[in-house]
């Protein structure tokens, strides 16, 4: 699975008065209307039982300036992660990382299980998005940027 690229995101949500989160490839566009993503977590994780209870997250969509704080959310677990970072609010109360390409703010609409996973969907209720930010990319075992692209695809 190390030679798929993929963004990186730090999916969060708020349970228990306290912030959760982990980070994420596995993030993909469902549906344009409704507005719907989905995200893959392992249900042998506190993450997962947090958004089963909460019904809600934020996809964090970080930045290719975010590397250092991909790396740092991985080293620490619980609360303490989001020390790491400047987050508010969108609709739901899920954190929003301050500076990340996008934010999209979800409410569980539905799930899926697959072996190990639930793969979580998520209507969008809440966006947020940087201008001029590139997203971060994991590939192989290492981060990257993209390049800009200077052509569209289809002419």
């Amino acid at each position: 699975m190390r030679h798929l690229a993929a963004s990186v995101n730090i999916v969060s949500t708020w349970v228990n008065q306290e912030p959760c989160g982990m980070l994420a490839t596995a993030v993909c566009s469902v549906s344009a209307s409704p507005p719907t993503l989905l995200v893959c977590v392992n249900r042998n994780t506190n993450f997962y039982q947090s958004v089963c209870e909460s019904g809600f997250f934020c996809i964090n969509v970080m930045s290719e300036t975010q590397v250092d704080l991909a790396k740092k959310f991985l080293a620490v677990s619980g609360a303490e992660r989001f020390e790491l970072c400047n987050w508010s609010t969108l609709k739901t109360g899920a954190p929003a990382i301050v500076g990340s390409s996008a934010n999209f703010d979800c409410s569980v609409s539905g799930f899926i299980d697959k072996g190990s996973h639930r793969i979580f969907l998520g209507e969008v209720v809440a966006v947020r998005n940087a201008d001029s930010d590139r997203p971060l990319i994991y590939h192989d075992g290492q981060y990257a940027g993209i390049a800009e692209i200077k052509e569209p695809c289809c002419a």
